[in-house]
């Protein structure tokens, strides 16, 4: 947890920011049934907050609570198995050891990725830029009104019937198509947007819009039908932005940015195919059991093992312990 999330969440605990410069990781916030949870305890389940989440968690004193229970609760489940001694069981121990495994491979791997010497990579990026001027051009926009006649409810006739009814009275009268919009449009959106679309020729639209869109030239031209599978629109051109080439400049942040991705991802496929690479030795008598090792629910066999009680298996009896 970063330094101003955690005066916060001491905030909310009622420390002050003052008694903040005196705490440390190891100072216990909370304690419960003889198990407590320090600051480092909060510090590592935070961490596992995806990071976009971390701030609205940490702002909410009901998370808070419900956190800092559910990690008293784990503690406390956690020391009774210890004093049963569980986690001296073999298949405890295992689970334990892959669980250290993981931990440590993401710090391995997080510990590589921070080593990393990123190299200026402006002038690579420039390259890339002046050899493929043609990626980088801003494509032509329209801006458009529109007004929707669905064919949800009525029949392709009767709105087909509607919209020329509509179109022919906005080439009457090109001033009222915004009340045209209020009278006739089904598009729900148009509470909002009073049907003005911006950007109407890009990638978020169905396809016909997008080509009806694209087909007006002049500022105020109102379109045949456009079809879709929403009905039928009538669309008014407002405004339109011709294509345009994009200069360096422009795509100097963002081409070096997306560079720099592609480096670090590159480097860490190539750490990993290192270690992939590494010479395998297998066990082909260990790994034939494999295929026949789990039980239909996924349990593992046990040679000469009957089921138990709760679905556990347990050893069968031998013959010497069948003699009365």
């Amino acid at each position: 947890m970063d330094h101003m999330r955690r005066v916060h969440f001491l905030l909310l605990l009622g420390i002050s920011a003052t008694a903040f410069a005196q705490t440390a990781a190891d100072d216990v916030v909370i304690t419960r049934g003889g198990v407590s949870v320090t600051l480092q305890d909060v510090d590592t389940y935070v961490s596992r907050v995806p990071k976009e989440q971390r701030e609205r968690f940490i702002d909410s004193p009901s998370r808070i609570r419900d956190m800092l229970n559910n990690m008293l609760l784990t503690k406390q489940l956690a020391a009774q198995a210890r004093a049963k001694h569980l986690d001296q069981r073999p298949d405890v121990v295992s689970q334990l050891q892959a669980s250290q495994d993981e931990v440590l491979a993401r710090a391995g791997m997080a510990e590589y990725m921070g080593s990393l010497k990123m190299p200026d990579l402006t002038e690579l990026a420039r390259e890339q830029y002046l050899t493929h001027k043609d990626l980088y051009r801003t494509p032509a926009g329209s801006d458009v009104t529109h007004v929707l006649i669905s064919t949800e409810g009525r029949s392709d006739a009767d709105a087909k019937a509607l919209a020329e009814k509509v179109r022919a009275e906005a080439l009457a009268d090109p001033k009222s198509f915004t009340v045209l919009v209020e009278k006739y449009s089904d598009d729900t959106s148009k509470a909002n947007n009073h049907g003005a679309i911006k950007d109407a020729s890009g990638g978020s639209y169905v396809q016909e819009f997008r080509d009806g869109a694209a087909a007006l030239t002049k500022v105020g031209e109102i379109s045949p039908l456009v079809h879709t599978k929403y009905g039928y629109h009538i669309l008014r051109l407002d405004a339109r932005t011709a294509e345009r080439q994009q200069s360096w400049e422009d795509v100097r942040e963002q081409l070096t940015a997306s560079m720099r991705d592609q480096y670090i991802a590159n480097q860490k496929r190539d750490f990993v195919n290192q270690l992939n690479n590494e010479k395998v030795d297998i066990n082909p008598a260990t790994m034939d059991t494999l295929r026949d090792r789990y039980d239909k629910d996924g349990n593992v066999k046990v040679a000469g093992a009957k089921p138990a009680a709760g679905g556990v298996t347990s050893p069968a009896p031998s013959k010497q312990q069948n003699r009365p």
